[in-house]
């Protein structure tokens, strides 16, 4: 969160330098053109493109490089940096306070697509200077939206402690369609112009917006039912007071475990999501039975172990969580076979499933509970090996423990 922040706070501050320094060298002339400019890159950022499973662009670079072509870098600087300004306007309209994005996110968006255009406009100056020749066009187009991708990357990467090379090449295979289409279009949209004058960026900024819409609202109908499903993790946390959170948190540790051991992204996001929803099932065990503070009987055990066959039928039936299933349904197999519900052994536990387990464990070794303080993460460590291979798996427990050397920060 401290890094979020601070990378945030840096790109904002360099947002608003460049907006100023832009609009000091601006002329006065053609004032209803620049606002135009601004409103329509505001009407760009606000087209959001989801990148599975991290990150994402907007359509703003269309806007903001045309106008950079066109009438000048510092013009499109402006457009660049104003645009997702705008944007958050449009959002803190139209949606409730619980989704909109905090002002150092939204100020660091244009602070980061401003520094790609002034860098990609510096290389190609350096390359030949500033002409109104394809060549030219392609080299700034294509220079900026890899920058950006690059800067991207690099927040999420310090954000989430992601390795730079790992995420940076999961952003530009996620990308590539969706760059080769903004690069077209943004060669599309100046020749054009080229043609018929400013209008020309309006025409078809509009139609690419058009084109695009149908993405925007299908990321947020995805972010809106993971944000949902967070909610009622949270809300089965909260059954027991001493587990609030704990869910998230097995679902970061889980997340940590996974990359430490060198998971592909997508399938350390399937690991992810079915961590966050392994307790899901509880919702069908009585609450004083979760919240009961001394040993369970044999019968009320057996009554808590139908929660995960319960999750797993929970999440089934959704296809966003369906691939993760099987996670659910088997965090609390053992490593020798001792586990529940279908007393897997080994590697016939699918490894998401032992990674959580781990994961799951770590939190509850860590976390206070009625009848004892939580043990510290090098205790834990300690416990979790001395039941490796019997009860947990040895390259998941070892893994945790290369992320507790590395400096774990435990979350929530």
């Amino acid at each position: 969160m401290r890094r979020n922040f601070s990378w945030s706070a840096i790109f904002a501050s360099l947002g608003g330098f460049l907006l100023g320094f832009a609009i000091a060298r601006l002329p006065s002339s053609h004032v209803g053109w620049r606002i135009a400019y601004i409103v329509l890159g505001g009407l760009a950022s606000w087209i959001v493109i989801p990148l599975a499973p991290h990150g994402s662009l907007n359509l703003s670079p269309m806007v903001f490089l045309v106008v950079a072509l066109t009438s000048g870098v510092w013009e499109g600087v402006a457009v660049a940096v104003a645009g997702p300004v705008i944007a958050a306007c449009w959002n803190a309209l139209f949606l409730p306070s619980r989704w909109r994005r905090p002002l150092a996110e939204v100020l660091s968006d244009g602070g980061e697509a401003g520094v790609a255009l002034v860098v990609a406009s510096a290389s190609v100056w350096f390359l030949g200077g500033w002409k109104l020749e394809l060549e030219r066009v392609t080299l700034l187009s294509a220079a900026c939206l890899l920058i950006i991708v690059a800067l991207q990357a690099v927040r999420i990467s310090v954000a989430r402690r992601i390795r730079l090379g790992r995420v940076t090449a999961l952003l530009y295979r996620a990308s590539a369609g969706h760059q080769g289409a903004l690069f077209l279009a943004v060669g599309l949209a100046w020749a054009i112009v080229e043609m018929i004058g400013p209008l020309g960026i309006l025409l078809t900024t509009i139609v690419v917006i058009e084109m695009y819409y149908p993405w925007k609202l299908l990321g947020e109908q995805r972010d809106l039912f993971l944000k949902s499903l967070q909610m009622i993790s949270n809300a089965v946390d909260l059954k027991d007071p001493y587990t609030a959170y704990h869910s998230r948190r097995v679902a970061e540790y889980s997340a940590m475990v996974a990359r430490e051991i060198g998971i592909d992204e997508a399938e350390v996001e399937r690991i992810r999501i079915g961590a966050l929803m392994h307790d899901i099932g509880k919702v069908a065990v009585p609450s004083a039975l979760i919240r009961k503070p001394s040993k369970l009987t044999e019968e009320e055990m057996n009554l808590m172990k139908t929660h995960v066959e319960a999750g797993a039928s929970v999440i089934e039936g959704l296809e966003i969580l369906n691939r993760s299933a099987d996670i659910v349904r088997h965090h609390h197999e053992n490593y020798d076979g001792s586990g529940y519900p279908s007393g897997l052994k080994g590697r016939d536990i699918p490894f998401g499933a032992r990674i959580v387990f781990v994961a799951d464990a770590f939190d509850a070794l860590t976390t206070d509970r009625p009848y004892r303080k939580g043990r510290s993460p090098d205790e834990a460590l300690r416990i979790l090996e001395a039941n490796s291979n019997t009860q947990f798996d040895p390259i998941a427990v070892k893994a945790l423990g290369s992320v507790i050397r590395h400096g774990l920060q435990i979350p929530f």
